[in-house]
């Protein structure tokens, strides 16, 4: 079972996102604001990461520049609602999918993430040194 570190600061999509990560066999590991989940990435080995790309304070996008620079191979996964502020940028930083792409694939968000889980990688990155 891995690790996977879900980063949202709506904690009813939090929730609802470790759910659908914990029914693929996989064990969530939460953090409420990008802040706490580079924490965790320093103390604890993960496999991935998802998280929300509008947040208060750090958004997913200075969160996801952060993973890279601590764990260059991550796969990381970023949510939005819509497509505002989605930008070049963002798109090379991490695989991002928005509420429309959700929609349109039809089973809701379970299928999008069984897609990204199971990718090829690293069982776990270690903590950040």
């Amino acid at each position: 079972m891995s690790a996977i570190l879900i980063v949202d600061d709506n904690a009813e999509f939090r929730d609802y996102l470790c759910e659908a990560v914990r029914r693929l066999g996989h064990a969530p590991v939460m953090a409420a604001s990008a802040r706490e989940g580079l924490a965790i990435l320093v103390r604890q080995p993960v496999r991935a990461v998802i998280s929300d790309l509008l947040m208060p304070e750090m958004d997913g996008l200075e969160m996801a520049r952060e993973v890279r620079s601590m764990h260059p191979d991550m796969p990381l996964l970023i949510l939005s609602d819509g497509p505002e502020g989605i930008t070049a940028p963002c798109l090379r930083a991490a695989q991002l999918i928005y509420g429309a792409a959700i929609s349109e694939k039809g089973g809701g968000l379970g299928p999008l993430l069984a897609d990204f889980l199971a990718q090829p990688g690293k069982e776990a990155c270690e903590p950040a040194a």
